[in-house]
C-alpha cells in the first residue's frame, strides 16, 4: 500500500504534466505567438513547483467540501462506480451529482468515463483522502488519550 504523500506526488505529477504538455502543444500551433517556448522557460526558471502548487491547492479546495470528500472516499482508481450508485449513496439528484463529479474531474481528482457514465478516483484523490483520514485518526487518538477519562491526566 502506498503512502498518501506518494499518491499525492504521483497524482500531481501526472496532472500537471498533462496540463503543461497540452499548453505546450497549443504553443506550437501557427497561431500561438506570445507563448512559444513558454514551457522551456518555466523549466529553466524553476517555476514547475509553482504550477504543481496551484493544481494541489485547487484539488485541496475541491476535496475540502464535505460532500465532495465523501464522494472521493467512495472512489477507487481501478474500480469505476456508476453515477447512479453515487447519487444513491450521497443522496444527490442527477444534476448535483454530475456537477460535483465534473468539478472533481477538472481538479484532477476523478476520471469520468462517458460510456456507462462511470467515475473513478485518481491517485491524487486517493492520496488526499488518505492524508485527511490519517490526520483525523491521529488527532482522534490523541484527543481520546488527552481528554478527561481517556487515560491522560484529568484537568
Amino acid at each position: 500500500m502506498t503512502e498518501p504523500l506518494d499518491d499525492i506526488v504521483d497524482g500531481l505529477n501526472g496532472r500537471v504534466r498533462t496540463l503543461l504538455l497540452a499548453l505546450d502543444r497549443q504553443d506550437r500551433l501557427e497561431t500561438a505567438g506570445r507563448f512559444v517556448g513558454w514551457l522551456e522557460g518555466e523549466r529553466r526558471q524553476g517555476r514547475l513547483a509553482g504550477s504543481a502548487r496551484e493544481v494541489l491547492l485547487r484539488a485541496l479546495r475541491a476535496t475540502s467540501d464535505p460532500v465532495n470528500f465523501r464522494l472521493l472516499a467512495m472512489l477507487d482508481p481501478l474500480a469505476p462506480v456508476g453515477i447512479g450508485a453515487l447519487m444513491e449513496r450521497l443522496g444527490l439528484e442527477r444534476v448535483a451529482a454530475s456537477e460535483r463529479v465534473n468539478d472533481l474531474v477538472q481538479a484532477g481528482l476523478a476520471v469520468r468515463e462517458m460510456v456507462n457514465d462511470e467515475v473513478r478516483g485518481t491517485p491524487l484523490a486517493r492520496g488526499l483522502v488518505g492524508l485527511v483520514e490519517r490526520a483525523a485518526a491521529g488527532a482522534g487518538e490523541r484527543l481520546a488519550a488527552e481528554l478527561p477519562g481517556g487515560g491522560g491526566e484529568e484537568s
